[in-house]
């Protein structure tokens, strides 16, 4: 396991929709903004750059970046010069100064790295698709008529090869180069594709000659579950999580909020192995967390204290920390929807949500090594409040989130208890009284306990003793 990922808040960025150069975007609506956003609309390298003290005083480990590289689109996924960096981004001075000041700034980088595919115009591809004696003809899949397989059939994109030797030897060198400008870590773009064999050679030899490289998957299957690269790379993009948190923020209530503890207790043997997970609640290819409550700020803010709070490192979408939503939405069957998912930054919007995200980021950060351990205690009350805890150390916390549409009261352990959030913080009223919680819908609470209350608390690593609505009643459904 690598401990900074495992511990670390991501953030990440689509490099040419989150800063300029001179920060802050300007680019935003007219009458062929639908058409805009399918292009380049100014982002870069540098505005990333000019933007570390912002994502530094939010909380933020570690930046994750859209593909920089070479090619056709502003997205970075249809490359073209694997070896260059695309011109409306910036170069790779400015790359390189970006991560050695992430660095300074105890930030770390990594990049996002497409193995699956590339555009027809990549030298090797043009190459091939004239010549089928080209020697670079392997390197591709070819469909029955012979032509060039399309990555998702799309011709524009041949699907890469990488059981042919010639080529696994290529993505390591082309790894070798970019880790060289000091990255710490790599996102595998649709790693479910390659076979178990490629990514067996490729993780050795990142292990032997990167072994400080964080390696995480993107590994979405239609079964819902997690692990399959388990045995070849150090995590996955928690997929179920995740989706249990976004349907939670569209549908919130009591069956939401279970969902939620069956994936957690699912996924505890694969938490134990210190197979890192992360978390996401929206992300460049699927709709915005705002768009998704309706622009719901109260349930917006609980979805992220749900999410900072799980055993799981959060990764921040860009904007979506100051509640940004999308200006539009298109059925699941156009072409390019995603466009709306990826809109300029929104720097000016937003203020109160970006400070509450701040306060559970740094609070993740402060109790870090209880947020990392086993939470006990979770379940959910037959009114739909979740409740999770974590101890050890001589400190507890107790998580509380009213996924109920009403005002609920909760009952905490006997003894001197803090409330780590507070009324001015979120959305949704809270007040804790003398060892009762008040939460109103779509509210919730970070709570420690105090002093002496802590041995016992720990004791009970089975069942929270008194803990329950205002009846009495104990919380359900503990992870065992």
């Amino acid at each position: 396991m690598q401990a900074w990922a495992a511990g670390s808040n991501f953030y990440h960025i689509v490099i040419d929709r989150f800063a300029t150069h001179r920060h802050h975007f300007r680019f935003r609506g007219g009458p062929h903004y639908e058409l805009d956003l399918k292009h380049w609309v100014g982002g870069t390298i540098k505005g990333i750059t000019r933007s570390l003290d912002y994502l530094h005083d939010l909380g933020i480990g570690a930046l994750l970046l859209s593909p920089f590289f070479h090619g056709q689109k502003y997205h970075g996924y249809w490359i073209s010069h694997p070896y260059r960096v695309e011109p409306h981004l910036g170069s790779k001075r400015d790359l390189k100064e970006l991560i050695r000041l992430a660095h300074r700034a105890d930030m770390g980088v990594m990049m996002d790295l497409p193995i699956t595919h590339c555009h027809k115009s990549f030298y090797p591809a043009a190459v091939a698709m004239r010549a089928r004696n080209s020697r670079f003809r392997d390197w591709f899949y070819s469909d029955r008529e012979g032509a060039l397989q399309g990555f998702f059939d799309d011709p524009r994109l041949p699907e890469l090869n990488l059981d042919y030797p010639a080529l696994r030897q290529a993505v390591k060198r082309l790894i070798d180069y970019w880790l060289a400008l000091g990255f710490d870590g790599i996102r595998f773009d649709h790693a479910k594709r390659p076979s178990p064999a490629f990514w067996k050679e490729l993780s050795a030899s990142m292990r032997r000659d990167h072994p400080h490289v964080f390696l995480l998957g993107e590994n979405w299957r239609e079964s819902g579950d997690v692990g399959h690269l388990y045995e070849f790379l150090h995590g996955e993009l928690n997929f179920p999580v995740s989706a249990a948190l976004r349907a939670a923020l569209a549908d919130p209530g009591r069956r939401s909020a279970e969902k939620i503890i069956e994936v957690l207790r699912a996924q505890r043997p694969l938490r134990r192995s210190g197979y890192v997970l992360p978390t996401f609640l929206d992300s460049h290819d699927v709709e915005r967390a705002s768009w998704l409550t309706g622009g719901d700020e109260a349930l917006l803010a609980l979805a992220y204290l749900v999410q900072t709070t799980l055993p799981y490192p959060p990764i921040i979408y860009y904007g979506s920390e100051r509640g940004q939503g999308q200006s539009n939405n298109l059925p699941a069957t156009r072409y390019e929807r995603d466009r709306y998912f990826r809109e300029p930054m929104e720097w000016n919007k937003g203020g109160a949500m970006a400070e509450w995200v701040k306060r559970l980021l740094k609070l993740r950060n402060k109790y870090i090594r209880l947020f990392s351990s086993e939470p006990i205690n979770a379940g959910v009350t037959h009114d739909g409040v979740l409740s999770y805890s974590y101890a050890g150390g001589g400190e507890a916390i107790v998580v509380l989130a009213n996924f109920a549409g009403t005002r609920k009261q909760v009952r905490l352990p006997v003894g001197r208890v803090e409330c780590l959030t507070d009324n001015n913080e979120m959305p949704g009223a809270i007040d804790v009284r003398r060892n009762w919680c008040h939460l109103n819908a779509y509210s919730g609470a970070i709570i420690r306990l105090k002093d002496r209350y802590i041995s016992s608390w720990i004791r009970h690593e089975n069942g929270i003793p008194g803990v329950g609505v205002a009846s009495g009643e104990r919380m359900s459904d503990n992870v065992q």
